[in-house]
C-alpha cells in the first residue's frame, strides 16, 4: 500500500534539515521525501505488509525536532 503525508515547518531551512534527515535515515530508507512549497516536505512510502508499520511515528518524532507537524497538502 502506498501512503503519503505532508509536513509543514516554520521556515525553509527547517524543512530542508528534515528532508535531509529523512533521506539519510536508514530506518526510513523506504520513504521518499521531496521539498514541497518551500517550507513543506511531502513523504511517500510503501507499506510492505499488514504488520505494524512505525514509519509515521518516526516521521512525526523527526519533524517535531524541527518544529514541524503534519499538514493538509
Amino acid at each position: 500500500m502506498r501512503l503519503s503525508a505532508v509536513f509543514g515547518f516554520g521556515d525553509a531551512p527547517s524543512a530542508n534539515r528534515f528532508l535531509h534527515d529523512v533521506n539519510s535515515n536508514s530506518e526510513l530508507e523506504h520513504a521518499n521525501a521531496k521539498l514541497f512549497d518551500r517550507d513543506k516536505v511531502r513523504i511517500v512510502y510503501l507499506v510492505q505488509s499488514n504488520a505494524y508499520d512505525n514509519t509515521m511515528s518516526l516521521l512525526d518524532d523527526l519533524s517535531s525536532q524541527y518544529g514541524g507537524k503534519e499538514v493538509e497538502a
